[in-house]
Parts: C-alpha cells; sequence; structure tokens
C-alpha cells in the first residue's frame, strides 16, 4: 500500500499524486503537489487522502539547471 498523506499535512516531496476519496473504489484523480506547501482540503471531506505517484525535483532546487555565476 502506497504512503497516505491527509488534507492539510505539509507537501514533503513535490510530484503527482493520486487523490483517493472513501468509497470511490480507489479510481481518484490525479494533481500536482508541491514541496512546503499544504495538501488541500476535498470536497468530499472524511477518509480522503493523497498518494505520491511521482515525485519530482523542482527546477530552481536541480543541480544540473540554474545560472552559471
Amino acid at each position: 500500500m502506497a504512503e497516505q498523506h491527509k488534507p492539510g499535512e505539509i507537501v514533503k516531496t513535490s510530484g503527482i499524486y493520486k487523490v483517493v476519496r472513501e468509497g470511490d473504489g480507489g479510481s481518484g484523480f490525479e494533481v500536482t503537489c508541491v514541496e512546503g506547501e499544504h495538501f488541500p482540503p476535498t470536497r468530499s471531506g472524511k477518509g480522503a487522502h493523497y498518494e505520491l505517484i511521482h515525485g519530482a525535483t523542482h527546477s530552481h532546487k536541480h543541480s544540473e539547471l540554474g545560472s552559471k555565476d
């Protein structure tokens, strides 16, 4: 089972997350969440959570990108 994150928690890894709602059979939908921000609330409320599908590094934090001083 994938690690689950609740709405309101702080995002530790930027990337694409699947939003899984209670009772939807795990179909859910995908969203982008950014490190340091909070996982947003969901309309379905109780039982909804986020699961990381694919993590990604912000371009400004990647060692191969940025200005050449």
